[in-house]
């Protein structure tokens, strides 16, 4: 039986590979939005996002798009930047070292290797698009690597379990960027995100020619949030990673007699039953206050997870 601490390794792993890649689709999506502008307003969505207002004003500088770019990238003090969460799932790698393979212990040491050099040189804003594409694309290699090296054991399933529920968290998050100004101002008149802001999210989440095979004709932004919330058939919708983060689950009570007990069940039905019931409006503040309350449902199966499997009472 593989000990409590070793499954919160191999959960966390997957989890903060996951962040690494959605930061950097997060920070894509707002350069390419941004057009070049350098103003607060422009790169403010990503700090409300992650509620890191008042963490990046401790730095004292101004939210110009590449001190933003720096604090979400290469600011080792931020724990929500990507130098950050590669640092960490190496850490929790290396506890995991006799349970990986070889060749995914290399390409992990490699990534973080990598994105630590970025952390020492100064980088410029027409720099930012090719690196976040670097990351996006070292996040795919340790998926590939994990696929096709990992025994299919314990360490796999959490591995797996973590991804996708921080995999479905993240996807919220990027939804949310246009969109958590109707709370914060309190007025419905907001100007919701236009087309082409949907056109480049789907982009992000490699869906739009996917959307566009669904949805030829008309297709609306209500069908655009609908797509990569609730398509079960699209690998970053939420919908999707959710399933994924059930399935695994599943297999390890089945595989490996580690039921999951009543809080667990009674977070991921609540959660499945959230993604099973959109609001009829996916606009404004109705999708908001939807993106919010699956956030809690994430927050709360993780809870679950934790009172579980990785600190287990007593």
């Amino acid at each position: 039986m593989l000990l409590s601490r070793f499954a919160e390794n191999a959960f966390w792993l997957g989890r903060y590979m996951e962040r690494v890649e959605s930061l950097a689709r997060l920070l894509w999506v707002t350069e390419a939005f941004a057009a070049d502008q350098d103003s607060g307003e422009a790169w403010a969505p990503i700090l409300s996002v992650f509620a890191d207002e008042a963490a990046f004003a401790e730095r004292g500088k101004a939210p110009t798009a590449l001190n933003v770019a720096r604090f979400y990238l290469t600011d080792r003090n931020n724990p929500n930047s990507a130098v950050a969460a590669s640092f960490m799932a190496k850490e929790n790698a290396r506890s995991l070292r006799h349970l990986l393979s070889t060749e995914a212990w290399r390409e992990i040491s490699v990534f973080n290797d990598d994105l630590a050099a970025l952390q020492k040189r100064r980088f410029s804003l027409s720099k930012l698009n090719d690196i976040c594409l670097s990351l996006r694309d070292g996040c795919y290699k340790h998926r590939g690597v994990m696929a096709a090296t990992c025994y299919r054991d314990e360490v796999w399933r959490f591995h797996q379990l973590g991804g996708a529920l921080e995999r479905a968290d993240q996807m919220t998050r990027l939804i949310d960027m246009k969109y958590f100004r109707f709370d914060i101002d309190d007025i419905d008149d907001v100007t919701p995100p236009d087309v082409a802001w949907w056109n480049t999210l789907l982009r992000s989440a490699s869906g739009y020619h996917a959307f566009q095979r669904r949805h030829s004709f008309n297709a609306d932004a209500g069908d655009a949030a609908h797509f990569v919330l609730c398509d079960p058939y699209l690998p970053l919708s939420v919908t999707n990673a959710a399933e994924a983060s059930f399935y695994q689950l599943g297999r390890l009570e089945r595989d490996f007699n580690a039921k999951p007990g009543a809080a667990i069940v009674a977070a991921a039905n609540a959660l499945e039953s959230r993604l099973a019931s959109p609001p009829a409006k996916l606009n404004g503040r109705a999708l908001h206050r939807y993106l919010d309350a699956i956030q809690q449902e994430i927050i709360a199966l993780a809870n679950a997870l934790n009172d579980r499997y990785f600190a287990p009472a007593g």
